[in-house]
């Protein structure tokens, strides 16, 4: 099936001044002979929350994996057209600057086998930060913002591994939110969920989109 642009829907009118974040011109997708998204064409405005609705299968993760150069990684993926970052070709910026700035969170939570606290500052760990206490007020920082500290701060040696789907979820949006993302991208994070989960994490995104930029399933 082929996505086009008029599966994005925004959640309220744009305003003139409003800044845009991430702009994608006449983007199509090929794995192999085969094209998977065409002629895509949408504006990201800054902390807005935006929604890509459609039928299964019609390209919407294939799409959102492209504004971060995930589908880099997989063979045989050709992609035409251009995706701006602040006005720059994402393909002229170094992809793991790109991915500390682009975060993203999975359809299926994907928590390290590593403690809570682990799990939220494995990525400042791996870009240098070694102080200890910036790390525990980034872990603190993080967990809050995801709407978690109050649940596990009793708790940051636990594996991630051991807490409920909906724990989980929002510790792997901690985890993203540890490296200071700009846009925050979310591949259908509450499918796996159940209702109170559920309601939950749509609570916190309503809540992130004042921090941050957000593009979710």
């Amino acid at each position: 099936m082929e996505m086009t642009e008029d599966v994005a829907r925004e959640e309220k009118p744009v305003l003139s001044q409003e800044k845009t974040i991430l702009e994608v011109k006449d983007l199509n997708l090929f794995y192999g002979r085969k094209q998977a998204l065409k002629n895509i064409n949408i504006a990201l405005y800054e902390h807005r929350a935006t929604a890509l609705i459609g039928p299964s299968g019609c390209g919407k993760s294939t799409f959102l994996r492209c504004l971060n150069r995930m589908n880099d990684l997989i063979d045989d993926c050709h992609i035409e057209g251009k995706i701006l970052f602040h006005g720059n070709d994402i393909l002229h910026l170094n992809p793991i600057l790109l991915r500390t700035k682009i975060g993203m969170v999975f359809q299926q939570p994907n928590p390290f086998p590593m403690s809570i606290y682990d799990n939220v500052c494995y990525g400042p760990k791996c870009q240098g930060v070694r102080n200890r206490a910036q790390l525990n007020a980034l872990v603190e920082r993080s967990l809050k913002e995801a709407a978690l500290w109050d649940e596990v701060k009793d708790r940051l040696k636990t594996n991630g591994m051991a807490l409920s789907g909906g724990q989980q979820q929002r510790l792997c949006i901690a985890r993203a939110l540890a490296m200071s993302p700009e846009v925050l991208l979310m591949d259908e994070p509450t499918s796996a969920l159940d209702p109170i989960a559920t309601k939950k994490i749509e609570e916190l995104v309503n809540n992130l989109k004042t921090r941050y930029t957000i593009k979710t399933l």
